[in-house]
């Protein structure tokens, strides 16, 4: 199998080749026509002085001065190394200069070449001139005329043997600079072609790295380009995936001390009953316990059902209006023992008496059921937590505030991260297990809502998420305030 490398290379070398072929036939073919351009404006240049000769020594004196004439055809000769041929009106070779065959002299050859001449026309020509030449010839015709009337053609004659020496030399330097250009080419497309692959190659094997496990990998590739653009977010992956595999171990470590725990409390209490250990009249003390142990497994179970839900897509919504107001005040019930016995001031604003929103009423209760938990759960002794409702372009906005301990910078922005527990809860919070935040975010998110977290280390904290509102009561002046405060 071709690597990158190789294909790149190959690419860049057949368009490099192409280019090269391309230019050098076009450069071949420009010359040709440069030289044989230049050719023909001299052979014009000279036919033009020999027909003046001839014009003018036919009417001074009724016939060719021949003494001038040969002056003409030997620099034609000699410097264009071109040939002379005068054609009378009959088609007849009159004048011939001294490299063409003395055969032809007095020969009629009438070929359509010579009859354009003949007949007025200025003929460039390349071939054999009618058979004349036994080689390939550049030629131009002029017509002879003197008085008005046409009496002949002259044909200057310039074998193509000497355009293609022109052109030799012209091929010699294309062929130079197109090799140089070739061997610089190669040069450069390989260097690029490495550069290129080099960077692809290390994020292969990091990626491989990666896939055995070993999340510390990491890629260095300077630049800002699309392959730069990749190893950094392989590398903002590994970074993630290093991150959810300590999560991970860190949660086996307390999933497992959640599950060892109340199992092992709970089977010690019902040996206990069962053996007789314990009196019957502190049985029910007991079976209590054994209760909330069950309850506390039942939650960690349905928080583990959540998750799986969530994370296969899962998030089904089902919705319906409900009074927000409502759901919150049936859920302070079930948190008054606790509120109680820590002796915890809860103040509860409602900015109107009822307030609908539409929303999965399950998920909801979830969601507020787990924010109360942990505000009463880090709230201190005496301490306060404030909940309130509010209304705002068309959304009802909720929020848990708590005077408690709060949260640090970096805690802050990891609290909804899933099995992260924050360093100050680690010591008060021994039921959790790092799973409610994320679910709490989770459910909010699939309504299409946001949940925000605003806290300071020693200064409280304030959750607050918001659901679309439904209906308006207009009642905002039967502002309902209660507290458990005595």
């Amino acid at each position: 199998m071709r690597s990158i490398f190789s294909k790149l290379f190959l690419f860049y070398m057949i368009i490099l080749l192409a280019s090269l072929i391309i230019i050098t036939m076009g450069l071949t073919k420009a010359f040709n026509v440069y030289f044989e351009s230049q050719k023909k404006d001299m052979l014009v240049e000279q036919g033009k002085k020999i027909v003046q000769v001839l014009e003018e020594s036919y009417y001074w004196g009724g016939f060719f001065d021949k003494e001038k004439l040969n002056s003409e055809i030997e620099f034609l000769d000699e410097y264009l190394d071109a040939s002379f041929i005068y054609f009378d009106s009959d088609y007849k070779i009159s004048i011939i200069s001294n490299d063409i065959d003395i055969k032809w002299l007095g020969e009629r050859v009438a070929s359509y070449e010579i009859k354009q001449a003949v007949e007025g026309k200025i003929v460039e020509t390349d071939g054999y001139l009618g058979g004349i030449f036994d080689k390939p010839v550049l030629s131009v015709g002029y017509p002879v005329i003197v008085k008005g009337e046409i009496i002949g053609a002259i044909f200057m004659n310039s074998p193509l043997t000497e355009l293609e020496k022109l052109s030799y030399g012209a091929y010699k330097i294309i062929f130079l600079i197109t090799f140089a250009v070739g061997v610089l080419g190669f040069i450069f497309i390989y260097i690029l072609s490495k550069r290129v692959t080099k960077p692809l190659r290390e994020i292969n094997n990091a990626a491989k790295v990666i896939a055995n496990g070993d999340f510390e990998k990491r890629i260095s590739v300077k630049g800002y380009d699309e392959i730069a653009q990749i190893a950094n977010s392989l590398n903002d992956m590994a970074e993630s995936l290093n991150e959810q595999e300590k999560t991970r171990r860190e949660f086996i470590s307390n999933i497992s001390h959640d599950l060892r725990s109340p199992l092992t409390s709970m089977k010690g209490f019902v040996q206990a009953i069962i053996d007789g250990t314990i009196p019957k009249e502190k049985q029910e003390h007991y079976l209590r316990i054994v209760l909330d142990e069950s309850e506390r497994l039942a939650a960690l179970a349905n928080n583990m059902v959540n998750i799986n839900s969530i994370d296969n897509k899962e998030t089904n919504l089902n919705l319906s209006e409900f009074d927000i107001n409502e759901l919150i005040k049936k859920l302070i019930f079930n948190f008054e023992n606790r509120i109680i016995s820590k002796k915890i001031n809860l103040r509860v604003t409602f900015q109107d008496k009822i307030v609908f929103v539409k929303a999965d009423y399950e998920k909801i209760q979830r969601v507020i059921y787990n924010l109360l938990d942990n505000a009463v759960k880090f709230t201190d002794v005496c301490g306060e937590i404030f909940i309130e409702t509010e209304k705002k372009d068309k959304k009802v906005f909720v929020h848990i505030r708590d005077n408690g301990r709060g949260l640090s910078e970096e805690d802050r922005k990891r609290v909804f991260d899933r099995f992260y527990k924050a360093d100050v809860s680690r010591g008060k919070d021994k039921m959790g297990n790092g799973i409610g935040l994320s679910i709490v975010k989770e459910f909010i998110l699939a309504h299409k809502e946001i949940i925000t977290v605003n806290s300071e280390l020693n200064k409280g904290c304030e959750f607050v998420f918001s659901l679309p509102y439904v209906k308006n009561y207009d009642n905002i002046a039967n502002r309902k305030i209660f507290s458990t405060k005595q």
